[in-house]
């Protein structure tokens, strides 16, 4: 959860993630804490009334004691997200998050689940949890169905949205509930909120990340440039006319603003490669980053990174700026840092990242860097690091 919060990699459209990170910390809450959340998420409202009672519990009852996560049945092959079993009262939960139904039965085969299973409980409750539009949609379609095949089974759901808002007003009390919001909001159940924060303020911020942006890019110009002049190191091959990779996409807000800036270089007096542009050597990376969750100022990471091989590489598309970010911030690698200097080796080369096998490298603030020293500040380390013949012993 916390990973997915701070932005790292995680597959954020899993719905079983979805699932262990929200249900899998609400079984550390007291039972009463849990109960107040659902009976002020469910629609329609009466069946939340049906809970049980917290007084039922010792006040000190976790809800874990009463969660099971993806049952299996035997011999039926459908497995619920959640399974809630308060005796009595018996609740079943499916999850979703963007998929849809799995299957134009899923819901009437957990209903079946309900009965056959749970024949004993006085109460049955067969939940759906999903995005507003997506549960009210199933919901309204599947109701009547299993009401008339299901009668003794309550048919309800929850939307995040609404879940998010009841779980928010326990966010100052309990850091379990705060983690929990906060991964809803990152999910981006918090919904829309209307403009009225549009203000003349915020004009004003959108024009300061335009004219950063504008500064960026001549900075960037400015380094190819003196990279040019000076003949030490040259751009990486790059598809088309760009000259940085970028993460951005059109399904997520944060890909809508760059925040972090990848210009891959290679020193010249590396040997180029036979019916290539590449050279056979180490890359030298230079990234600025705006990461708000990372640093607390504008930074520049002036690195190298050491593989097995380039000789069959490809030129780089913008696209694979998570190629060089990933090993850095992501958790790929256990960094030693002493002051301003880092170095990282995984234990074997890694795969996904062309087989890179070592990063050694300086963290700049960007406030560091002026119009009189760039070369110095950039290709001066990259020099530098061209220099080390063990990374191992870099620090």
């Amino acid at each position: 959860m916390i990973a997915e919060i701070k932005h790292k990699v995680v597959n954020r459209n899993s719905e079983d993630q979805l699932t262990g990170n929200v249900f899998g910390a609400l079984r550390y809450l007291p039972y009463s804490i849990v109960r107040k959340i659902l009976k002020n998420s469910i629609e329609p409202s009466n069946i939340g009334e049906i809970l049980p009672e917290e007084n039922l519990f010792d006040k000190n009852d976790l809800c874990g004691e009463y969660v099971d996560f993806w049952p299996h049945y035997y011999p039926s092959r459908t497995e619920p997200d959640v399974v809630l079993n308060f005796g009595d009262v018996v609740v079943m939960i499916e999850v979703k998050y963007f998929s849809g139904e799995s299957g134009d039965s899923q819901l009437i085969h957990e209903a079946e689940l309900l009965m056959s299973q749970f024949g004993g409980a006085k109460d049955r409750i067969l939940l759906l949890i999903a995005p507003a539009d997506m549960a009210y949609g199933i919901y309204h379609k599947r109701k009547d169905e299993i009401i008339c095949k299901f009668p003794n089974i309550k048919f309800g759901y929850i939307a995040w949205q609404r879940f998010l808002k009841s779980i928010s007003k326990y966010s100052v009390s309990s850091l379990i509930c705060s983690d929990i919001a906060d991964l809803l909001q990152e999910k981006g159940f918090d919904g829309f909120k209307g403009f009225d924060m549009m203000n003349v303020e915020m004009m004003t911020v959108f024009k300061t990340v335009r004219d950063a942006h504008k500064n960026v890019e001549m900075f960037i110009s400015r380094c190819i440039e003196l990279s040019e002049f000076k003949k030490e190191f040259k751009l990486a091959p790059m598809t088309g006319n760009v000259k940085f990779l970028r993460w951005n996409t059109d399904k997520d807000y944060r890909g809508w603003s760059y925040l972090s800036f990848i210009v891959v270089f290679q020193s010249v007096k590396d040997k180029k490669i036979q019916s290539s542009d590449w050279r056979n050597g180490s890359l030298y990376v230079l990234q600025i980053s705006f990461e708000y969750d990372i640093y607390d100022e504008p930074f520049a990471n002036i690195t190298r990174f050491d593989y097995d091989s380039i000789d069959d590489w490809t030129p780089l598309s913008p696209s694979e700026h998570w190629a060089f970010y990933d090993p850095l911030f992501c958790n790929l690698i256990d960094y030693k840092q002493v002051e301003n200097k880092y170095s990282g080796h995984p234990e074997a080369p890694l795969d996904k990242y062309y087989d890179l096998k070592s990063v050694i490298g300086y963290e700049l603030p960007l406030s560091k860097i002026t119009t009189d020293n760039v070369y110095e500040q950039i290709f001066g380390r990259f020099r530098e690091l061209r220099q080390v013949n063990d990374s191992k012993i870099w620090i």
